[in-house]
């Protein structure tokens, strides 16, 4: 995992460091101060480095990790790479990105496709988009084929991320060396320049107060009989422009039931009732308000039953992306399979001049809602 140092440190567990806005030698000793002496540091670009170990080898019994909130004051940046998380169990490198002491990013390099978090998780969505390692493109599918292993390129879209990282930042070659260019040995993702077109101006997708399933894959009637045999039987149904779709009183069932339902529709479970494998697809819509639990309400975990996620697209029984819309909650999603139009909407990104602009802008969530139909094309059900 840390063939991006050219292996200098073989055997230890290290951190990779930078920070700026503040003198380097105050960052060093900062580091001291915490029990993480330098084995490596310089300066270079902007930016002061170091390379230190990631938990205190001189104590047997301190796991503590180094709080770069202290090493970070107001105006300083720092960009953590942790490049041995768990060698013990090969998991991948983790990142952080500090500013004003907060954390403004932090993801894991296993799962960053699936879900980032901080201050502002999308703050490098546009540069990750771009390099095509975040989006619907990005994926690597030919594992579906029985014989392709997606660990053969792993280390090289392992490369080809901290590239982007280090690019968007500025960060200095040493000690991150010649990072190479080269991709994965798959083909990059084509990324779409075309701009989005201005979303349409249509009545709702789903009525307030109402909980929607769209499926394609199987008819109206297929839809509504599954539905109706695990105990949901709909208010409204219909079927329009390749897609079937039911829809329930919010009030007289329970959202995360049925959201549930509608990842279980696209899964094994009902394989052999729908024909075979990787038939159905579905888009789950919630005319609800967003949850408002203080239980870990800013993450991609469900929340209770009552407060369902506002949108979710499921496939193979899988929900391959899900989030709440509206205030800016689309930051804080499973997937990022709307990356493009969140982005281009400016509902997500560094910069969001729309909100700026507007602080009313997309608060009840309708642009987003808007973007998510245009995108799978699916029909009003209201």
């Amino acid at each position: 995992m840390t063939t991006w140092l050219h292996d200098t440190f073989p055997g230890r567990d290290v951190n990779l460091v930078f920070a700026r806005g503040l003198p380097a030698g105050v960052f060093f000793e900062g580091l001291r101060e915490q029990n993480r002496e330098p084995l490596a540091q310089g300066e270079a670009d902007g930016w002061a480095w170091a390379v230190h170990d990631m938990i205190n080898v001189a104590e047997d019994t301190d796991y503590e990790e180094v709080d770069y909130g202290r090493l970070c004051p107001q105006g300083a940046e720092v960009v953590v790479f942790v490049t041995e998380p768990c060698s013990a169990k090969a998991h991948g490198p983790h990142f952080a990105y500090y500013r004003d002491g907060r954390t403004t990013l932090f993801f894991s390099f296993e799962d960053y496709r699936q879900q980032r978090v901080g201050d502002n998780p999308d703050h490098l969505s546009a540069e990750l988009f771009a390099a095509g390692v975040i989006g619907p493109a990005a994926e690597c599918e030919e594992w579906k084929d029985g014989v392709h292993d997606c660990y053969e390129h792993e280390d090289a879209d392992e490369l080809r991320l901290v590239r982007t990282i280090a690019d968007a930042f500025g960060l200095p070659s040493p000690p991150l060396a010649a990072l190479p260019r080269d991709p994965s040995p798959l083909a990059v993702p084509p990324v779409a320049t075309e701009p989005v077109g201005a979303v349409g101006e249509a009545r709702p997708v789903v009525a307030p107060g109402t909980y929607a399933v769209h499926a394609r894959g199987i008819d109206v009637t297929e839809l509504a009989a599954a539905c109706a045999d695990a105990g949901y039987p709909a208010r409204t149904q219909g079927e329009s422009d390749g897609w079937a779709w039911v829809t329930w009183d919010a009030a007289a069932v329970r959202g995360g039931e049925v959201s549930q339902l509608a990842g279980f529709l696209t899964g094994f479970r009902y394989d052999e009732r729908f024909g075979g494998p990787d038939r159905v697809e579905t888009v789950f819509l919630s005319g609800t308000p967003a949850c408002t639990c203080p239980n870990g309400r800013h993450y991609s975990v469900q929340h209770c039953e009552d407060h369902p996620f506002q949108f979710q697209n499921s496939r193979g029984g899988f929900e391959r992306t899900y989030f709440n819309v509206g205030r800016g909650r689309e930051t804080q999603r499973h997937g990022d399979l709307l990356v493009r139009e969140l982005l281009a909407a400016g509902i997500i990104g560094r910069e969001t001049p729309a909100y700026e602009a507007d602080p009313g802008f997309n608060a009840d969530g309708a642009v987003t809602m808007r973007i998510i139909a245009d995108h799978f094309g699916l029909p009003a059900t209201t």
